[in-house]
């Protein structure tokens, strides 16, 4: 029995301004790419969304 696992991709999302981060994992998952984000919760937000908080 032979196993293969589809490497996955871990982004540490610390200091990722949030609209970017989303473009650039959207077009990875758009490839078939597997991707983990990690520390979001340090992700940073800024713009009209920030603001209306």
């Amino acid at each position: 029995m032979s196993t293969t696992f589809d490497p996955v991709v871990v982004i540490d999302g610390k200091g990722h301004l949030l609209g970017r981060l989303a473009s650039t994992v959207a077009k990875q998952l758009l490839n078939g790419q597997k991707i983990v984000v990690v520390r979001c919760e340090a992700l940073n937000i800024s713009g009209e969304f920030f603001r209306a908080k």
